[in-house]
Parts: C-alpha cells; sequence; structure tokens
C-alpha cells in the first residue's frame, strides 16, 4: 500500500536510516528536538543497561559506548545489533579488510534498511533520510512507497577525488594506498541524488562541488555541523609571550588524520623550511602513509598517532594556533573543537567557513609550503597578534534546534521549497 501523504496541518515526520553514529546521530537528535523524528533505523544500539555495553570491555567498550544517545527516546530506535554482531564477526572470518570490508558493509545494511523501512513508517511519516553512497536501495523503497528521499552528503563528492588524485601525483615520495571511487561506485551516487529531493551538504565548499558535478542547485541545502563545546572550555583564557623562543617556541597543532588530504605534506615541508626557527608542530592523528616520520628530517616534528576523544583536549590546551591546510573537506570538524579552546586558526579556503581572515586566525589562498610557511612564520613574529585572535573567538553558534527547523521546514516530494 502506497504511504502518500493527504494534505494537513500537521508536520510530516521522519525515518532516519543510519548505520553507525556519525555526527553523534545529530540529524535524529536534532529531528527529535523540533518533535519531527517518528524512527531511527540504525544497526547497532547499545544503552548503558543492555548486555553487549555491560560485558565490553577497553577500546570495545569506548566504541560501544559511542552507539547511544539519551536524546533519542528508545521507543524510537529500530537496532540490528545481533545481526550486525553477527557480520563483523563473518567478516572477520572471511578476511574482508580495506575497500572490500565497506562494500560488503554497504550492500548488508542497505538490505536490512530496506526490508526494515515499511516496518519502521509511522502514519505521520514523509520523509526518510540516509547518508551518501548507502542509500540508493532504501530510497528506492522510499519513492515506491511515497515518501520524501533527503540525503546526506559527507563529502564533496568526486571533485574531491579529483583533486585528491592530483595531489597524490605531486607527491610521490608519500607513498599512500589512496585510492578514487570507481565510476560504479559515484554512479550509485549519483542515483541517490537522482532520487533524493533534497541533498544536505555542511559547507558552501562541498555545495559548489556538487553543482560543478551536475547536482542541480537547488536540490542543495546547506546545513553546517551543530558542536557543542566541552564543558571544561567554558571561560578558558590563553597567554602569549612576548616573543618566541628556543624555550618556549610556538606550538603548532595539527589534529587529524595525516594524510594528502589534509595538506599533511605541505605541513611537513613548512615546518622542514621553519627548521632554524623557535617553531614546533605536533600533528596528532593515524595516517596511511608509509614510513611517515622519516619525512620530517631537521624540522622540529611530534607525531602522535593515536589518541582517544578525550585525551584531543590536552593536546588544544597545550597549543598555541590550530593548522587546519585541508586541500577539501565537507566541513572541519575540528575547526570547532579548536575554536571552543581559544585557539586561533590557520585553515585554507576548501571546507566549511569558520576563520574570520585577521580575526580570528588566518586563512589559506593555496595549501603549498610557502603559504603555511608565511602563515606561521607571521604568528612566530608577532604573539600579539595571536593573543588578539584568541581573545575574539566566539562560541559556535548552530544549535540541535536551529538544524532541526532548518530539517523541518523542507518540502516534500512535489512541493515547493520554502
Amino acid at each position: 500500500m502506497s504511504h502518500e501523504t493527504e494534505p494537513s496541518a500537521v508536520p510530516l515526520g521522519w525515518c532516519c536510516i543510519q548505520a553507525g553514529h556519525r555526527e553523534k546521530y545529530g540529524i535524529p537528535r536534532a529531528l527529535e528536538r523540533v518533535g519531527a523524528l517518528d524512527c531511527l533505523v540504525t544497526d547497532l544500539w547499545a544503552p548503558p543497561d543492555s548486555l553487549v555495553s555491560r560485558l565490553a570491555r577497553g577500546r570495545v567498550a569506548r566504541r560501544i559506548r559511542d552507539r547511544f544517545s539519551p536524546d533519542l527516546p528508545r521507543e524510537k530506535v529500530m537496532a540490528f545489533s545481533t545481526r550486525a554482531f553477527g557480520w563483523e564477526l563473518r567478516a572477520g572470518g572471511r578476511g574482508l579488510r580495506g575497500d572490500a570490508r565497506t562494500g560488503a558493509h554497504t550492500a548488508w545494511w542497505s538490505a536490512v534498511a530496506t526490508h526494515a523501512l515499511p516496518r519502521a513508517l509511522r502514519p505521520t511519516t514523509g520523509f526518510v533520510f540516509g547518508y551518501c553512497y548507502e542509500a540508493a536501495e532504501p530510497f528506492q523503497a522510499a519513492v515506491a512507497l511515497g515518501l520524501t528521499p533527503v540525503l546526506g552528503q559527507i563529502d564533496p563528492g568526486p571533485a574531491e577525488d579529483r583533486k585528491v588524485t592530483a595531489i597524490v601525483g605531486r607527491w610521490p615520495q608519500y607513498r599512500t594506498p589512496f585510492k578514487p571511487g570507481s565510476a560504479a561506485y559515484y554512479a550509485a551516487w549519483r542515483h541517490e541524488c537522482q532520487l533524493a529531493r533534497h541533498v544536505l551538504v555542511n559547507s558552501e565548499w562541498s555545495r559548489r562541488a556538487l553543482v560543478e558535478e551536475g547536482i542541480p542547485a537547488g536540490k542543495i541545502v546547506t546545513c553546517p555541523l551543530v558542536y557543542d563545546p566541552p564543558v571544561e572550555a567554558a571561560g578558558w583564557t590563553r597567554s602569549y609571550p612576548e616573543r618566541f623562543s628556543a624555550d618556549r617556541p610556538l606550538r603548532v597543532l595539527f589534529l587529524g588524520q595525516c594524510i594528502l588530504r589534509k595538506g599533511i605534506a605541505e605541513t611537513i615541508a613548512a615546518a622542514r623550511s621553519l627548521s632554524d626557527r623557535p617553531v614546533e608542530f605536533t600533528l596528532v592523528g593515524n595516517t596511511d602513509i608509509a614510513d611517515f616520520d622519516r619525512h620530517f628530517g631537521r624540522a622540529r616534528i611530534r607525531h602522535v598517532p593515536r589518541v582517544s576523544r578525550a585525551d584531543c583536549q590536552a593536546f588544544y590546551q597545550a597549543a598555541d594556533v590550530f593548522l587546519f591546510p585541508t586541500h577539501s573537506d565537507g566541513f572541519g570538524l575540528t575547526q570547532l573543537e579548536a575554536q571552543a579552546w581559544k585557539l586561533p586558526i590557520v585553515a585554507s579556503r576548501f571546507c566549511a567557513e569558520v576563520v574570520r581572515g585577521g580575526a580570528t586566525g588566518l586563512l589559506l589562498d593555496e595549501v603549498s609550503e610557502r603559504d603555511i610557511g608565511a602563515a606561521v612564520g607571521y604568528l612566530l613574529d608577532h604573539p600579539s597578534e595571536l593573543s588578539a585572535m584568541s581573545a575574539r573567538v566566539e562560541p559556535w553558534r548552530f544549535d540541535l534546534g536551529q538544524l532541526g527547523r532548518q530539517l523541518a521546514a523542507l518540502s516534500p516530494a512535489g512541493g515547493r521549497d520554502p
């Protein structure tokens, strides 16, 4: 039976399909905040009193704890925890790794979610939300049921892949296993975009990249990320010396994946060019680059490959400036994390517009050794600028209620955009 909706004053509800805990379940939490969530269909759900939460230990326990949000009523969550664990065990037994594992999981989850969709719907449901690269099959079912698909685009799409492919060619000495998405991969993505009534992106950079790929601009809706600063950051203030020296160097923090897309090669090159100046770089995050440390040369670089989310706070606290020289990011959440700790930021323009250039940090027109080195060198010579920038940093002002209202205002299939 078709799930067509009659014109009504009652707002249409949403069914969210989401494997994993991306953005800490930000979309369903925002919809619940404004009373628009009908159901969350997810792979693993682990309330604190569940058996899986009580039995888990170590790193597994930390990962399991992320698969729950107290903001979401249990009666609105349809989870497949036992089947998800079973799939993981079978995948491990088959030796699935990397892209093969990701592809197999996407196929499994798409089938599970599609089968579950009719049972998850409520009489009020009008929208079905899903993240890109795993939504084609559920969206086809949603359209057949008369529902409105809404796609969450997590990255700038094939434009980013082309850019990273060029960067990999530019830095052959950094051996990396990066491979762009296949033609079939992006054909499936284009089908998702075609089925979707709305495509949500997190930044103007992503919006432009999708328009470049031929996605109609009228479909694209820019929704910034929601971020709640840690309570420990409230009232945090910074102090800087009158000048930096060998005993008190400028402390530059690069936190995130240490990969070519994030500008790590240019960062290391800039650090090497500044090896005779009182500046030290701390790189925090995993890398896929072979023999990573051998590229550091004489530069004052410390690499910390694996830290917990809680441990990241100490690195933000200890730094003088945050470096985010990404070649392409759908948003760049670490900018908000750094900002919460009053850190000035040096960022590229190829991500969300968080930094106010000259006010709360510096913007890079180009991700290059020269531009990164010049920005860091300027701050090295002008500590008072860092102090002024830190004082101007303001809290991020986009919350769950704002996101929920933006989503609830979207038009259904066949309707007009508000």
